[in-house]
């Protein structure tokens, strides 16, 4: 794996692991930042397979190019500074849509999930790992945590909201592949991401309110073929 996708990899899971990505397919990985989910990706996909990265930071879209030049797959992965909720993507140019912890960044997460299911062709599958809260918080702390920037936190939901999102969007055969409760080590990890130099931390007695109320999330989805 390229050095540089390793420094800068942040994510709550390996949503690749559980794609089940065979060897041909068009894999589109939503904030797929310095692209450490884009080169396992493609490796799976194989020589006649293809991933396309979409990320919002330029910065970030450089490390992905020299992260999968460095692994000499270049001719196959395409890659673009964008935003996920508005995508320049064709209709049904993907089998696989992946992302790594970035959907719960993005505040019109209903936008996301439809662009998802239009860029998916019919039977396409989503792999998503993600951050959700186990209950609704306070909207002052909520308000308090997007107004610091604080990581991952600031824009989680409540799962039953986010799944209720997944299904509204369209998408069938949601299936839970793993859900790990953040330890309150981790919780305030993930309030820094992705570091305390770009995301300074919340409070402590902000911080000890979500304690034991986060938790990543890993699943997959399925967008219906035509019956």
């Amino acid at each position: 794996m390229p050095q540089i996708a390793l420094d800068l990899s942040r994510g709550c899971g390996a949503p690749v692991g559980f794609a089940g990505i065979q060897s041909g397919e068009v894999v589109v990985d939503l904030g797929c930042g310095a692209g450490i989910d884009l080169v396992l990706a493609v490796e799976r996909a194989g020589s006649d397979g293809r991933a396309i990265g979409i990320d919002f930071s330029s910065r970030m879209i450089e490390r992905a190019h020299q992260a999968v030049a460095e692994k000499g797959l270049a001719d196959r992965v395409e890659l673009h500074v964008g935003d996920i909720a508005k995508l320049e993507l064709p209709d049904s140019i993907a089998d696989v849509v992946i992302s790594n912890c970035v959907v719960n960044l993005c505040p019109d997460k209903d936008a996301v999930y439809h662009e998802a299911y239009r860029i998916l062709k019919p039977g396409g599958r989503l792999a998503i790992s993600d951050i959700t809260l186990m209950e609704e918080i306070a909207p002052e702390l909520r308000e308090r945590f997007q107004s610091a920037g604080a990581g991952c936190l600031g824009g989680a939901i409540a799962e039953p909201d986010y799944w209720r999102i997944v299904s509204e969007t369209g998408f069938r055969d949601v299936q839970t592949v793993n859900r790990h409760l953040l330890s309150d080590d981790e919780v305030r990890a993930l309030a820094s991401c992705p570091g305390e130099e770009f995301c300074p931390p919340p409070s402590p007695a902000d911080l000890s309110l979500v304690e034991g109320k986060v938790a990543s999330v890993k699943f997959t989805a399925a967008k219906p073929s035509p019956t």
